[in-house]
């Protein structure tokens, strides 16, 4: 038994690398399903194997330790406000690049209905704290076990790209869309993201909140076609994630608590 759970934290990780994205990319390459219902499928994806990875090597108490680990909300008001700040920036900056470019004849906001904010916001809610639980929640801190802040957010950012691919097929949401942006504005986020959650000691709440913010705000991005939106995302998420990590390597009084088995 012992053996056996020696090797399942062994393989832990080279299973959740590469069963995560193949998984992800099978979804829209074999199954007939509206492109609508997709993006919500393979954003459970990594929370279903980080929960079942858990579980094969520490057992139910374990998936009780990294869900109460990872989703600890106290972590001062003004992360609040600057996870959601970020987000706002981000989306506002594309839009005005896209105005400066030509792109756009004027920022243009995209109105929802009260229904549709609720719905659709709740979606990509959800969609963001499944991925989240996944990349953020069980990913990155077992990287960051014996790599640097800087390699974790850089290697989980392209598997999290590589995934997204599966949306760039024919009949996906974001089909015909150039595959390098969509790698490239996902380790951006990814170096964003991971900047959050080691600011805020191992919690995966504002990330989610900075990651269906972002979503959310795409609204400020009316008239932008697909294409532009992912070099003008890449354009500005890269600098603004040098610049947050530049800060992070800084600011060495900052120490992340990381736990890859959690404690019974």
């Amino acid at each position: 038994m012992k053996t056996n759970s020696t090797f399942m934290d062994r393989s832990s990780v080279p299973v959740f690398i590469i069963l995560t994205p193949l998984i992800s990319i099978a979804i829209p390459l074999f199954l007939a399903l509206p492109p609508d219902v997709v993006p919500l499928l393979i954003a459970i994806i990594p929370a279903f194997m980080a929960i079942t990875l858990t579980a094969l090597t520490d057992g139910k108490k374990g998936v009780g330790a990294l869900l109460k680990t990872r989703f600890q909300w106290r972590v001062g008001f003004k992360w609040y406000l600057i996870a959601l700040g970020l987000a706002l920036v981000l989306r506002l900056t594309m839009s005005m690049l896209a105005l400066l470019f030509g792109w756009i004849p004027a920022i243009q906001v995209r109105l929802w209905s009260p229904a549709e904010f609720v719905i659709i916001g709740s979606f990509i809610l959800i969609g963001g704290a499944m991925e989240e639980m996944g990349w953020r929640g069980y990913l990155l801190p077992k990287l960051l076990a014996n790599r640097s802040i800087l390699f974790s957010a850089l290697f989980s950012g392209v598997i999290w790209g590589v995934l997204h691919l599966g949306l760039n097929l024919p009949g996906q949401m974001n089909a015909g869309a150039h595959w390098l942006p969509t790698i490239l504005q996902l380790i951006g986020l990814s170096l964003i993201l991971t900047w959050l959650f080691v600011r805020t000691r191992g919690s995966i709440v504002l990330p989610i909140l900075f990651h269906a913010g972002q979503n959310l705000l795409v609204i400020v991005n009316g008239g932008i076609p697909l294409t532009q939106q992912l070099w003008l995302m890449t354009i500005v998420t890269l600098p603004m994630a040098a610049i947050l990590m530049l800060f992070l390597v800084l600011q060495r009084k900052v120490a992340l608590p990381v736990r890859t088995r959690y404690q019974r």
